[in-house]
């Protein structure tokens, strides 16, 4: 094993035990760093218990005890801490939604804690200072102590490797290094150290947009990251003469204020700087780009820049001299070269290359989402000093209700739950009018990786509408998903929805951008491109998931035809948003028989101004990311 692959292994582990992510992992009891660990969760998760079954003309097999179960509980809610915080203007954002925060610093810190009477304390320790503090340890000291008398507890974040001054290191409960150096640095000072890795914020760059367009207008971006050191001046003009080809409009400079503005710049890369101010207006820039060319030079201050990136779908790209300490997860999906040619190359692929963005941008934001947000941080922060307070991100159950009159697809909708990458799932099979083998049934389900499927026999007068219902109130997840039993899903299909509900306001996700394959000729159509990451008045009715407690109060209406549209119109009159995610891991696909859908229509009905045709063959491959 490389010396690289010992330390990216390291702080994989150190990553595991000091932040609770979505999977919480138990800690290694050999290491001393090693955080107290989060609760464990069962590796794959059962539904919630299940309500009473309804009456009326069908009946529910589930094959388990039916008890009641209680209201939906959001995974993404903040912690119910108040929160004193002397952190970077960067930091403050990051967290603010995680917590009740408030500002501690030398001039209003008795006022804070009279009024908020805070049970942490949150300490940035960044370029040799905190900010507000600057010049003063003692009285910050002080302050701390005060704090501590009235109750809180002090937690300290080092996000350089300066390590602090000694006395503000005795002065915290916790102490917490942004990468593996930095803890060594701090363990080597004589202080124990836990490992808070760079995060973001999904709700400042998340992808939740209302402009006319989600298309990305920038191109390639370069960040001067206030947080770094850019020491390099050979990296630095080797970036220069990898961009200096490209016309203005595809490349272009964003320096933001702090340590950086001393940099100085080549010539090529300061003329094409567009953007001088704080580093808040990174989320909006970074969310427009097509590539981040990263300019960190192995300091761990640029990390932040590129998980926000990450977490804005934008993939990034950079020299292996200019590599920023991102956390593993991420830095693997972040390509590196050794010279300004491949750079270049690196960039006007993605400049030009829609397709790869989107991809390269998928996956880095799932990298964020499943264990480097702010809600990790917060998290990990609140484990280490007050973990009877420490609220777990714990993993949400969903149920999957497909409403069914077709037995030559049963085995089609097993393939799609089976593949789901996320685990605390339960199929909800409304069998419509059918009569069928349930043990055979259950037996086929288990074989396709169904682990846990609830049958819901209803009567074949019914309308879809009641059908739904009727799955619904069998459900017993906290989000319920409506899916068609013809349809492909990809194996990231759920997870991914689930995740917008982390940086939406949205009560129904899904899909209005999407994928059609019509059998008859072979064509794929992607319909409505303009519509992702956005909110929308429409989504594809086999693409809805409902956080259960809309779905449940709206409820479906008892009509035969028309029930998506008419509880997306019914649940935004109620004042509920609906938000459209990205286009893969789902295709709409549409037989020969035209009559055999619940919406009859031509093929000719998808070869419109909002529909692009793309190629002749199976999508399936394509679509699942």
């Amino acid at each position: 094993m490389s010396t690289r692959d010992s330390a990216v292994t390291k702080l994989r582990r150190a990553v595991a035990r000091s932040a609770t992510t979505l999977a919480s992992a138990a800690a290694p009891a050999a290491d001393p760093r090693a955080a107290a660990p989060a609760p464990a969760q069962p590796a794959t998760p059962a539904p919630a218990p299940k309500p009473a079954r309804p009456s009326g003309p069908h009946r529910v097999d589930d094959g388990r005890p039916v008890t009641s179960v209680g209201a939906p509980h959001s995974p993404f809610a903040p912690l119910d801490l108040d929160v004193a915080a002397a952190v970077s203007p960067r930091l403050a954002e990051l967290l603010a939604p995680e917590w009740r925060q408030h500002p501690f610093d030398r001039h209003g810190w008795r006022a804070t804690l009279e009024s908020t009477g805070p049970d942490l304390v949150l300490v940035e320790h960044c370029a040799g200072a905190v900010t507000g503090w600057t010049g003063a340890v003692d009285e910050l000291v002080t302050a701390l102590s005060a704090a501590r008398d009235a109750g809180a507890r002090i937690a300290l974040w080092v996000t350089d490797r300066a390590v602090p001054p000694t006395e503000l290191l005795v002065a915290a409960d916790v102490v917490g290094g942004v990468d593996e150096a930095t803890v060594s640095a701090l363990e080597g000072a004589g202080t124990a150290a836990q490992l808070w890795p760079a995060a973001g914020q999904p709700r400042q760059s998340g992808l939740a947009r209302d402009d006319e367009t989600t298309t990305r207008r920038g191109g390639a971006l370069l960040v001067v990251d206030g947080f770094g050191r850019l020491g390099d001046d050979t990296a630095l003009r080797e970036v220069a003469r990898g961009i200096a080809p490209l016309p203005p409009s595809q490349a272009a400079l964003v320096r933001l204020s702090g340590k950086s503005a001393s940099v100085t710049l080549p010539p090529t890369l300061a003329e094409r700087q567009v953007a001088h101010g704080p580093w808040a207006a990174e989320a909006g820039v970074l969310a427009d780009a097509r590539v981040l060319v990263d300019l960190g030079d192995g300091a761990p201050g640029s990390a932040w820049t590129t998980v926000a990136a990450a977490t804005a779908r934008t993939p990034v790209v950079g020299l292996t001299s200019l590599a920023s300490p991102a956390p593993p997860e991420i830095a693997a999906l972040v390509p590196r070269v050794e010279d300004e040619k491949s750079l270049r190359s690196e960039v006007v692929a993605r400049i030009h290359q829609e397709e790869l963005v989107s991809r390269e941008g998928l996956l880095l934001q799932r990298a964020v989402l499943e264990g480097h947000t702010a809600a990790h941080r917060a998290r990990a922060i609140t484990q280490a000093v007050l973990p009877d307070r420490a609220t777990p991100l714990t993993v949400p159950t969903i149920s999957a209700v497909v409403p069914t009159n077709r037995t030559h697809e049963l085995d089609n909708v097993f393939a799609n739950l089976g593949r789901q990458r996320h685990e605390a799932l339960e199929l909800v099979l409304v069998l419509h009018g059918l009569d069928t083998d349930d043990e055979d049934l259950r037996r086929r389900a288990q074989h396709a990786g169904v682990e846990h499927l609830t049958l819901v026999h209803a009567d074949a007068d019914l309308t879809l509408g009641a059908c739904m219902n009727l799955g619904v109130d069998a459900a017993s997840g906290q989000y319920v998903a409506k899916m068609d039993d013809d349809n492909i899903y990809g194996p990231g299909y759920l997870s991914d929805l689930l995740a917008t509900f982390a940086y939406t306001d949205a009560g129904v996700v899904g899909k209005w951008a999407h994928y059609v394959w019509l059998r008859s000729t072979g064509a794929v159509v992607l319909r409505y491109p303009d519509s992702e990451h956005r909110y929308e008045r429409r989504i594809q009715g086999g693409s809805m998931l409902f956080a259960g407690d809309v779905v449940r109060d709206v409820r479906f209406s008892d009509i035969p035809r028309a029930v998506d549209s008419d509880i997306l119109d019914r649940s935004a009159e109620a004042g509920v948003r609906i938000y459209s995610g990205d286009r893969y891991n789902y295709v709409s696909v549409r037989g020969d028989d035209r009559l055999a859908h619940t919406w009859t229509v031509t093929d000719s009905t998808f070869f419109t101004a909002t529909g692009r045709l793309l190629f002749y063959g199976d999508p399936t491959t394509h679509v699942s990311i």
